[in-house]
């Protein structure tokens, strides 16, 4: 008898994880930081995120991404060299201005089953006033930019354009991305302006909340805190 309800417990056990892994959540570790930490000066942001499906081989096709900083920051793009995305499409990051491009990182996309293996690709960051350009270098596939509009402040709205394979297979998937611009400072006479200002005041740490989206209707959420210096 007791071994019976051994053999039933594992079974049911068994058959519980198997419909969790069937019916598990799309997820998305995230992180962001500033460097330097300190309230109201010119910083750097780093930004990462890896998505993860583990009922899929890989994660469903990500469309958009907000990001909403800690409030009291400030994007000062209109006061900085300029690229569009125009400029970057047609002649690529060595026909922008100079000072304009602002930051660098990385990506893996997936493209099963055209491509089997993860495709990597380089990232540059370009200012465009009330916009940073993302172009994407990819190993594998075209050269395409992904537009971060700017909002209150210092929020970001990326738009992620359809990753197109072959025409009769889907997109490829965004799986995992790094971002990292440092601290950019313009200066004019005596008066010295930052690109990125970091939040006005500090109370012990500041919180970035991120939002993203994908083509299944799925939407994740996702948080970041870090310490901070007054």
């Amino acid at each position: 008898m007791r071994k019976k309800l051994i053999l039933g417990v594992g079974a049911v056990a068994a058959i519980a994880l198997i419909a969790s892994t069937a019916f598990a959540a799309v997820g998305v570790n995230f992180t962001s930081s500033f460097s330097p930490a300190k309230a109201n000066k010119s910083t750097g942001v780093t930004t990462n995120f890896e998505a993860s499906d583990p009922a899929a081989e890989q994660p469903p096709i990500m469309n958009k991404i907000t990001i909403n900083f800690q409030k009291g920051g400030k994007y000062n793009g209109s006061k900085f060299p300029k690229c569009n995305s125009s400029t970057l499409l047609s002649k690529g990051p060595s026909g922008c201005p100079k000072g304009s491009k602002i930051g660098s990182g990385t990506g893996v996309g997936y493209a099963k089953p055209v491509v089997t293996d993860p495709v990597a690709a380089k990232l540059t960051l370009f200012n465009g006033g009330n916009v940073i350009n993302v172009f994407v270098l990819p190993d594998l596939g075209p050269t395409f930019v992904t537009p971060c509009k700017i909002s209150s402040g210092y929020n970001l709205t990326c738009t992620i354009p359809p990753i197109k394979t072959l025409p009769s297979a889907p997109d490829a998937s965004v799986g995992t991305v790094k971002t990292k611009t440092t601290a950019l400072t313009l200066k004019k006479g005596k008066k010295k302006t930052g690109l990125v200002v970091a939040p006005k005041k500090c109370k012990k740490s500041w919180t970035t909340n991120a939002t993203f989206f994908f083509a299944t209707g799925t939407q994740v959420k996702s948080t970041s805190t870090q310490k901070c210096k007054k």
